[in-house]
């Protein structure tokens, strides 16, 4: 089951839940930024009704975050 949570500054919570339908992922990369946009009910919904999510961060983030989850799956595999 794919979702999306957030947090706004004023500590509202707001939820994407895609459920059980097929997502389409799409990631999209800038010398400065990573784009992750995530759409379900791509078959079956106009593109006016789909339910989407899209995260656009720094890439130094990304690039830290993902260095960081490959030596977490190294060491794993070491043990």
């Amino acid at each position: 089951m794919s979702y999306a949570i957030i947090r706004d500054h004023n500590g509202r919570r707001h939820e994407v839940d895609f459920g059980a339908a097929p997502i389409r992922v799409e990631v999209h990369a800038s010398d400065e930024t990573v784009e992750i946009f995530v759409e379900a009910d791509v078959e079956t919904h106009p593109e006016s009704r789909r339910r989407f999510a899209i995260l656009s961060i720094p890439r130094h983030l990304f690039s830290e975050a993902t260095g960081q989850a490959a030596q977490r799956a190294a060491q794993k595999r070491r043990s």
